[in-house]
């Protein structure tokens, strides 16, 4: 196996993915042309964090051995409290009346369909219950598929990148009938089908990783990165659909594993590390913020748009990160340490002493 069993710099990549998710909600809110370009470049946030979570969680997977049951604890355990308590919080803050993605407001069946991370296969309503929650329920998804993807791909990366393409192909097809049809929506672009082959590049690139030798070159994930994110935008491939979102999916890969194989640089700094590593809740929690934040920040600075941006940008950041610093105390960490115990416990089981902070944090 290639990889160090620390990865500082992953943490770092999911630092930068939730910033790109706050920039795209942020820019979102002003309607200019350089507004829009800034929205283009940030707006796989999310898909970079798929990514993260891909090639994390294959690498773990292909040397595991505690079982499909502390697999799927571990999983429910590292999402569910605080996805639940960000639903039962909006839920209050907010009610369930109309709002957008639910005409007609939120309906008990709605809430029930997200509580069972569903809300990406139903659309509709059940994707307003946790604003932002199709994401958990994509990645549940991909949690659900991945020991059965560890299974037939068997650890040869030909196998794996077999199935890319064949996901691949699939959401090609159901793309171009969706668009024909004229049913492409938001709801149809965000169900786990679409999302598929995202999910196969960090599982393609973590088989790969684990048997190549990458060269550590602390600049270089930040620069496929930023790659990535100023071309893809631009490009414009006749005949493919979801372009952007697969060929940036792609890039990311690549970045992905580059980073995994530096432990130095920007993403591994320490406060790109917190960020990644408080990013979940930073993710669940700053919808919260993003209206009052361009209130503010229009109100401070009334005469100049690119500035108010920026300002609501720091405002929702600073905000997020200082309430995630809480809810990732005292919510996510809490069930991930009692998951981690209650399968340690036996000596079968039983982990290193000195297994690393990422490790337990992907426990």
């Amino acid at each position: 196996m290639n990889l160090p069993k620390h990865m500082p710099a992953l943490d770092g990549l999911r630092g930068v993915a939730i910033l790109l998710v706050l920039l795209l909600h942020v820019s979102r809110a002003w309607t200019t042309p350089w507004s829009d370009a800034i929205a283009g470049a940030a707006e796989h946030g999310v898909i970079l964090f798929f990514v993260v979570s891909a090639f994390t969680l294959t690498v773990r997977a292909v040397h595991d051995r505690n079982g499909l049951r502390s697999y799927a604890l571990r999983r429910v355990a590292r999402v569910g409290p605080g996805y639940w308590i960000a639903g039962l919080v909006y839920t209050l803050a907010f009610g369930v009346g109309p709002r957008m993605w639910a005409s007609d407001g939120i309906a008990p069946a709605d809430i029930a369909i997200a509580a069972i991370f569903g809300s990406a296969w139903q659309g509709g309503a059940a994707l307003a219950v946790v604003p932002g929650g199709w994401s958990v329920s994509c990645e549940v998804a991909f949690y659900i598929a991945l020991p059965f993807i560890i299974r037939i791909v068997g650890g040869k990366i030909w196998r794996a990148a077999a199935l890319l393409c064949l996901a691949f192909a699939v959401a090609q097809l159901r793309a171009r009938q969706a668009i024909l049809a004229d049913t492409y929506d938001f709801a149809f672009f965000v169900n786990p089908v679409q999302q598929a082959p995202v999910f196969l590049m960090g599982v393609t690139a973590a088989l790969a990783a684990m048997r190549v030798r990458l060269p550590r070159l602390p600049g270089a994930p930040v620069a496929v990165l930023a790659l990535a994110t100023i071309i893809v935008p631009l490009l414009k491939i006749p005949g493919w659909y979801l372009q952007h979102h697969f060929a940036f999916a792609a890039l990311a890969a690549v970045t992905v594993a580059l980073a995994a194989a530096n432990a130095r640089g920007l993403l591994a700094s320490r406060v790109m590390r917190r960020i990644g590593e408080v990013s979940y809740s930073m993710y669940l929690v700053h919808f919260a913020f993003t209206a009052a934040g361009f209130r503010l920040a229009g109100w401070l600075v009334p005469t100049s748009a690119g500035t108010a941006m920026l300002l609501q940008f720091i405002i929702v950041a600073a905000a997020s990160f200082a309430v995630a610093q809480v809810t990732y105390r005292f919510i996510e960490q809490p069930p991930i340490r009692w998951a981690a115990k209650r399968f340690l416990a036996s000596p079968r089981l039983r982990a290193p002493a000195t297994a690393s902070p990422y490790e337990q944090r992907v426990v």
